[in-house]
């Protein structure tokens, strides 16, 4: 089964702020869409890995 993961511990992941991923929701191609269940998003862990290995470093808030 699906691990998801609230916009606060995706935050933590991609060691960026809360507002930062909803920017990049907005303007980083490829950046994974969250999952809507009622009012509440979430992001399905396995694609946000993916995203993370194959995106050039320091794009998500890694060091350069």
């Amino acid at each position: 089964m699906s691990q998801y993961l609230t916009v606060k511990e995706l935050a933590e992941k991609c060691h960026v702020c809360r507002a930062s991923i909803y920017n990049y929701l907005k303007k980083l191609p490829g950046f994974p869409q969250p999952i809507k269940i009622g009012r509440l998003s979430r992001w399905n862990a396995e694609e946000v890995d993916n995203f993370m290995k194959n995106a050039p470093r320091g794009v998500y808030g890694e060091s350069k």
